[in-house]
Formats: C-alpha cells, sequence, structure tokens
C-alpha cells in the first residue's frame, strides 16, 4: 500500500512539474509564411493513459492513450488519439479516449472524447475540433468502455499533460 501511495504521490509531482514547464513556456508568435493548407501539428508532452488489451489468444498487453494536437486556427486544436492496427485488433478497439483540458492563461476549460480506431461502430469521431483558445494549456486522459463495450481498455490509470496553442 505504500508503493501505491509512492507512486500516486510521483505522479502527482511530474503532472504538476509538467503543468509549469508548459504554463511557463513562451507562446509562438511568428506567423506562418504563406497560407497553410493544412492544420498545423501542436508538440504535445505527455504521459499517456496506460490501459489494457487482450488479443484474441489471450494474451494481454499494455495500451497506450497517447494524445495528438493540431491547429486550425488560432484558439481551435482538434484533438486526435489514433491507435495501431494491432491495438484495434484487440479488446481495446471499443475503448474510448476522454481528454479534459483548461487553459491556464485564459480559463477555457472543456471535455472532448475520441475513438482511437477509426472502424469501431460507435458515434464518437475520430477528430474533434475545440476551443482551447491561445497560450499553455494543461489536459488529463482517461480510457473509458462505449456503450457497446463498457469494459474495453479496462483496468487503466489516467495520464496527462500539456501543450502552448498557437
Amino acid at each position: 500500500m505504500r508503493f501505491v501511495k509512492q507512486c500516486v504521490a510521483a505522479a502527482g509531482a511530474a503532472t504538476t512539474a509538467l503543468a509549469i514547464s508548459v504554463a511557463t513556456a513562451p507562446a509562438a508568435g511568428a506567423a506562418p509564411i504563406g497560407p497553410t493548407l493544412t492544420a498545423a501539428p501542436v508538440t504535445v508532452y505527455q504521459i499517456p493513459a496506460i490501459g489494457l488489451q487482450i488479443s484474441g489468444l489471450l494474451t494481454g498487453g499494455p495500451l497506450l492513450a497517447s494524445v495528438q494536437a493540431s491547429a486550425q486556427a488560432p484558439g481551435l486544436t482538434t484533438f486526435s488519439a489514433p491507435a495501431s492496427p494491432v491495438t484495434c485488433s484487440t479488446t481495446a478497439a471499443g475503448a474510448l479516449v476522454q481528454i479534459n483540458y483548461i487553459n491556464l492563461s485564459t480559463g477555457i476549460r472543456g471535455s472532448s472524447t475520441v475513438k482511437p480506431c477509426r472502424y469501431f461502430l460507435d458515434p464518437a469521431p475520430t477528430h474533434q475540433t475545440v476551443n482551447t483558445g491561445s497560450g499553455p494549456v494543461a489536459f488529463t486522459v482517461s480510457l473509458k468502455g462505449s456503450s457497446a463495450y463498457p469494459n474495453a481498455g479496462q483496468p487503466s490509470l489516467p495520464g496527462g499533460g500539456g501543450f502552448v496553442a498557437p
């Protein structure tokens, strides 16, 4: 039990340090030269959410849900959490990734839920564009089951991270 408390304390300290480093990072101020035709990727510093995936041979393995972000326009961020084809062929294919975010300079906050597997039959989108505002953004990421498979990806541990939104 003491080991668990030490792990939780270490994870909390790491998340706090990450949030402070993201909050003090300078925002990118240079505009791109010429028009941008696609969304610009945003560098995301994170500790992914960790879950369990089981293949058809009843072999268990880790499921890492990493968040990807891209900037559609200033203040608009598109979240996704794509999974590999190997993950999408396991019990974790029915898992959903929930992203809770807060802009540390403006206070804008919200939640986004995306599905990591494109062909899984769930109404959740694979990409979702949200208004994060410009500046440092901290987020938590967690795995949750879908309505069809409520135990997908479980048991799991949440992750977190941050980025600077343009």
